[in-house]
């Protein structure tokens, strides 16, 4: 999950803008000197204003042999373009000098 925030401060909705939080309750009563800086906002009482939350995929997590492909990849991709190459062509020739192959199987 992506989260865009704004420069733009709020209060903070764990504490209600206070800075701190209760740990210990009585009766549903907050015990008197239980009180501890609150985890959300770090004491601040304000957090950034949350804009967008925007959920899909984690990021992959790559081996080190993935990420070395991958980098070969890019590099490859990039000079491609810079020989003057369409997207789509520089894409063609990247995976057909990295993986060998016209086309990939999938």
């Amino acid at each position: 999950m992506v989260r865009v925030k704004s420069t733009r401060r709020v209060e903070c909705p764990l504490c209600g803008g206070t800075g701190f939080v209760h740990t210990e309750w009585f009766a549903f009563r907050p015990v008197p000197g239980s009180e501890t800086e609150c985890p959300e906002c770090e004491g601040l009482g304000q957090v950034p204003e949350l804009l967008e939350e925007i959920s899909g995929p984690e990021p992959l997590q790559r081996t080190p042999y993935e990420a070395e492909l991958w980098a070969e990849w890019v590099r490859a991709y990039r000079e491609a373009r810079r020989r003057g190459l369409p997207p789509e062509e520089a894409r063609r020739a990247a995976e057909g000098e990295v993986w060998g192959l016209e086309e990939l199987p999938f």
